[in-house]
């Protein structure tokens, strides 16, 4: 299976008492299906998956629908499988696997292991950007390995390193990291976004440029506000739900504690940053 295209990760909306609101993720997997994505991933690094249990991810995925991208970010391999298999039984079009970074022993045998337990195409989340986890690129090859997540920075030269193992090349490759090194991952074969949702409309035109070569004009329109969001995992998450509230998405731009909440004057510059995309 070949993934080429736009696959925003989904935040988790919570209420003003921090319990997951239901009506707004509902709203939210709608809105990026109406608005252009090809698909939708849950949970990610975007969706605040450190701060949910077991059960919410699930009541979340079910909430979701059938044919999402569903994501195994269990750090132990036998929570990781058990996840494979509810994903499944609850109809995921794919999954994606985060490996165990925490403590990091052989994660490549903990990849191939949930891989092993499904009838599923697979995309690996290559996030050494966000966990410093490096992979052994040789050890990853599997019948089920559809595509690479490089969430990196840069990317390209990640990209560009993987498709040169022969048993990788013929995957497909997804940007992570926001979409900041989008110009040149495309260039080097980069085919598809997974970033967070909240500027969905913007990220869809932009990638639809680059991928049919019309230059980078959309790409540096958006680049200032990516370059913004980037600077942190918090920051990512608390712009994007401030950016889906004030949308009308989500119900509150609520974030989980611990977190670090937008202050006045990054909320200034995120209106900046918004309004030069008009």
């Amino acid at each position: 299976m070949k993934f080429r295209g736009l696959f925003p990760v989904l935040q988790t909306p919570f209420d003003d008492n921090g319990d997951i609101d239901y009506d707004s993720l509902r709203r939210l997997a709608q809105h990026v299906h109406d608005h252009g994505a090809d698909n939708c991933v849950f949970p990610g690094f975007a969706s605040e998956w450190w701060k949910l249990s077991d059960s919410e991810i699930f009541e979340c995925a079910e909430c979701i629908g059938r044919g999402a991208i569903l994501n195994v970010t269990a750090q132990a391999t036998t929570l990781a499988i058990r996840a494979a298999h509810e994903f499944q039984r609850l109809g995921a079009r794919a999954l994606m696997i985060l490996p165990p970074f925490i403590v990091p022993v052989t994660p490549e045998q903990h990849v191939r292991a949930v891989m092993d337990a499904v009838d599923l195409p697979c995309i690996l989340q290559d996030s050494a950007g966000i966990t410093g986890l490096r992979l052994n690129p040789a050890a990853l090859a599997h019948p089920n390995l559809a595509a690479i997540k490089v969430d990196q920075s840069p990317s390209g030269p990640v990209i560009t390193r993987l498709r040169h193992e022969p048993a990788l090349a013929s995957l497909s490759y997804l940007v992570g990291y926001s979409g900041v090194h989008m110009f040149d991952a495309v260039q080097r074969g980069a085919e598809g976004l997974m970033g967070a949702c909240g500027h969905t409309i913007a990220d869809r035109r932009m990638l639809d440029s680059l991928l049919a070569g019309e230059g980078y004009d959309e790409y540096k329109r958006l680049l200032p506000l990516l370059n913004f969001e980037m600077q942190s995992v918090d920051l990512v998450i608390a712009v994007h739900k401030q950016l889906l509230w004030d949308q009308r998405i989500i119900a509150t731009p609520l974030c989980r504690e611990p977190c670090i909440p937008l202050d006045d004057f990054q909320k200034d510059q995120l209106r900046v940053h918004v309004n030069a995309l008009d």
